[in-house]
């Protein structure tokens, strides 16, 4: 694992989709839908974040009147618990807390369900220059 690799941003705005890198050139063994709308990459073995994609972006990235746009990790209840265990580790430390924010929604004493936003400073900041630049697919290491 080369360590001194920076992550790239991929921002295809005609599908509305970031591809983010923590390990550009690196193949995942493993991937996991956090939701409909979030693909994480990873090696296993290793606990390590390989990639993130995002889609639908600008709707995950959105401000509301009462803050970030949450959205429920619907595809951790799918997943075997050990699966589930080394997933939440991957995704509530860096680089992936970097650009999500994970936590706790609890709709009743007995139920709670895991949610995440995405991170304005983390993502839609670094990939500024991406979002505002011209259409279909660009590059950025940040």
């Amino acid at each position: 694992m080369n360590t001194n690799k920076k992550k790239t941003f991929s921002y295809d705005k005609e599908a509305d989709v970031l591809y983010i890198s923590f390990s550009p050139g690196e193949r995942a063994g493993t991937a996991v839908e956090l939701n409909d709308n979030m693909l994480l990459r990873f090696n296993r073995d290793e606990r390590r974040a390989i990639g993130l994609t995002l889609m639908d972006f600008s709707v995950l990235a959105q401000m509301t009147d009462l803050g970030p746009r949450n959205f429920p990790l619907t595809g951790l209840d799918e997943l075997e618990p050990d699966w589930q265990e080394t997933v939440v580790e991957i995704i509530t430390r860096p680089p992936v807390s970097h650009i999500l924010k994970v936590s706790l929604h609890t709709q009743s004493l007995s139920e709670s369900v895991p949610i995440a936003y995405v991170k304005r400073q983390g993502a839609a900041r670094l990939t500024g220059s991406l979002l505002l630049g011209s259409p279909g697919s660009a590059d950025c290491l940040c």
